[in-house]
């Protein structure tokens, strides 16, 4: 294959992927039945990223949360662990 002849069909290739890529896009961004305008593609970009953020301040809210529970789980532990020293210390000075 000469250079030129390479040089045509890649030429020929990269046309039609523009023209695939032309008609891909005029799908995708046609109004009208069935097609989806730039405006609905913006709208649900902006809908989407008001939702992340929102879920976002969720997430971070969930984590105190957790790190407040947590917390108080592991005082309520200590504190379980001291009462039942304490019950150690006081069983072998009950009779019995």
């Amino acid at each position: 294959m000469s250079h030129p002849d390479a040089l045509q069909q890649a030429t020929e290739r990269l046309d039609a992927a523009v023209d695939e890529l032309e008609s891909f896009l005029g799908q995708v961004f046609a109004e009208g039945e069935g097609g989806v305008s730039i405006a609905t593609l913006k709208e649900q970009v902006r809908f989407l990223t008001e939702e992340r953020d929102r879920l976002l301040l969720e997430l971070d809210a969930e984590k105190s949360r957790v790190r407040r529970l947590k917390d108080a789980n592991d005082e309520v532990s200590d504190r379980l662990e001291a009462v039942m020293g304490t019950l150690k210390d006081i069983m072998p000075a009950v009779p019995g």
